[in-house]
Order: structure tokens, then sequence, then C-alpha cells
């Protein structure tokens, strides 16, 4: 564990806490979801068999990826622009916390996850547990979340669901955005049981539920 661990989570975590006008709590949907990839990141790095060590740059990364996406803000993918200000962000924030050689490490590792084709393991651990977020339960509430800040229907919603599987986005997601079979078996796990849940989604939608018990005794 990196020794000023602590440190270095609460200095980033003021950067993923935002600020909402008109209300009592503040917005930390950000942290929420970085803290969630670096617990993914320590689950799949034990699963995968990569060395502990690999570890801890990369749970740094995973916060500085969430104040990217904070940066690009919802319904947006973070750019090469919010990358670079998550970056910059960590190298003022950091300097007095990690080594130099640690430092410049992280950076590479939130460089090196956008990259397909990267063999960093720390880039890997990082571009797996991002992607995890798009699958199961968890991809249903960050798509709602999107979906409810830009005004968008449940309707919408449901649509999207159905147009993502007609047209093979996530069997392409799951081919192609994983680098550990370990990360693709468990999105592909957490996919087979979202079928159901939406089904029942858009049943309670269109009412089709209401009194269906009842009037099955007619």
């Amino acid at each position: 564990m990196i020794e000023n661990w602590s440190a270095i989570q609460t200095v980033a975590s003021k950067s993923l806490v935002t600020k909402i006008p008109g209300q009592t709590e503040p917005a930390r949907y950000a942290l929420d979801r970085a803290l969630r990839v670096i617990r993914c990141i320590e689950r799949l790095a034990l699963v995968a068999g990569e060395r502990a060590d690999r570890v801890d740059l990369a749970k740094v990364a995973a916060l500085y990826a969430g104040v990217a996406q904070n940066v690009a803000g919802p319904g947006r993918p973070a750019d090469d622009d919010a990358y670079g200000d998550a970056a910059e962000l960590a190298s003022d924030q950091l300097k007095d916390l990690l080594s130099g050689p640690d430092l410049e490490q992280m950076l590479r590792i939130l460089k090196e996850q956008r990259k397909r084709d990267t063999k960093l393991p720390e880039a890997r651990l990082l571009a797996d547990a991002l992607a995890m977020e798009e699958f199961g339960l968890i991809g249903l509430w960050n798509q709602n979340r999107l979906f409810h800040s830009s005004g968008k229907s449940l309707e919408q919603l449901l649509k999207l669901w159905k147009a993502q599987h007609d047209y093979g986005f996530w069997e392409s997601l799951l081919r192609d955005g994983f680098h550990y079979e370990a990360a693709r078996r468990t999105a592909k796990d957490r996919l087979a049981h979202m079928k159901g849940i939406y089904e029942r989604l858009q049943r309670e939608n269109l009412c089709e539920d209401v009194g269906g018990s009842v009037l099955g005794h007619f």
C-alpha cells in the first residue's frame, strides 16, 4: 500500500465532489464511481493473478480517471482535454505525496489505460475496471443517472437498451472491451441477468402488471 494513500484519497476526493447550487448535499456521484472502480481493481488483480504492487498506482490513477469524467460532465465521454486536465491536476495535487518516479508512472497508467493495445498491467487493470461500469445493475444505475441529468425519459432508456441489443453493442463491448478473461466473464454474467430486469421495467412502465393477479381470478 502506498504510504500516503489516505492523504491522496482525501485530496483527490475534493475534485470528485461537486457543489450544486440550491442543494444541501454535494454531488458525490464521481467519488462513488471512483471508489467502486478501485474496489474492482483490487478484486480483479487478485483473481487475475497480478502482483499486489501493481495495484497501488492503478488505484491512484482510478481517482483521476474519475476526475476526468467529472470534467467531461454527465453524458459525455472523457476526451483528451478532460484527461489532460485531470493529469495536470494530479501533478499539482500529488507532487508532495508521491515520489517523482511514482507520479510519472501513475500519469503513464492514466494515459495508457485508454489504449486498447497497452501492455502495461496497471493500465489494463484500470481499463477493465472502468469497462465493468457499463454492465449489470451498476451499468443501469450509471445510465439512469445520465438520462435523469439530461431530462430524458424512462421510455428513452428502454429504447436505448433494445437498440444496444439489436445492433450487437454488448457483444462488441464484451469482445473488444476487456484485457482480462476474468473481467470479461464477470461482465457477461452481469449482462445475462439484465434481460429479465429490463423486461420487468418495460412491463411496469407500460403498467401491464397492474391488476394482473386480480384479473387472474375472473
